[in-house]
């Protein structure tokens, strides 16, 4: 039974090499969406995720994945707490450096929406922290440099792996979610 907080789906602008300004579709995933040929096991994920508490959403273009992220709630006495981001990733053939990028922004729209998700439905506790994460090393600038969320400290993922932990204060999601959507527009409900 599929029960998980979502906020449904959007239609988002991305700017695509070969088309210009495109509209990109963001909503939850579906099992048959999980790739088996990127870095992470997306089809495992898929079987080892709760959907009471987690959710897996894809950034959908010309019927193509091209993002795909997942989440968790934490719940403290049966209330949504904090949002953890437990995976995020890009299509393969669409990473590394800007001018490579064959539509963009991909991980920033599947962020915002998680965030969205955070910020309509979790409380952040007693230290108003709706949002975290844990960054392996190689996405350490991209969490504070490009999505700007506050850098918590190290903290080990397994045995020699270090992981590092940001997160994003309430009024600190709503300032990405702004600067978002002042620089890629306003997403529109595909459900309403």
């Amino acid at each position: 039974m599929r029960k998980v907080i979502d906020i449904g789906s959007y239609r988002v602008r991305v700017l695509t090499q070969a088309a210009g300004e495109q509209e990109a579709v963001i909503s939850p995933a579906r099992m048959e969406d999980m790739p088996n040929n990127w870095t992470f096991s997306w089809q495992e994920l898929w079987q080892r995720t709760d959907f009471e508490v987690q959710n897996i959403v894809k950034l959908v273009y010309e019927e193509q994945v091209w993002g795909l992220i997942r989440y968790g709630v934490n719940l403290y006495a049966d209330s949504p707490e904090t949002l953890e981001i437990e995976h995020l990733e890009a299509n393969p053939i669409s990473r590394g450096k800007l001018a490579n990028r064959l539509i963009e922004p991909i991980g920033k729209w599947l962020i915002w929406y998680a965030t969205q998700v955070s910020l309509r439905y979790c409380s952040g506790g007693g230290s108003d922290t709706p949002i975290f994460l844990v960054s392996l090393d190689s996405a350490f600038d991209y969490y504070r440099d490009i999505i700007e969320m506050q850098y918590v400290g190290a903290k080990s993922i397994a045995p020699g792996d270090d992981g590092y932990v940001f997160k994003f204060s309430r009024d600190n999601a709503a300032a990405f979610c702004r600067r978002h959507e002042r620089q890629w527009g306003i997403p529109a409900s595909v459900d309403s």
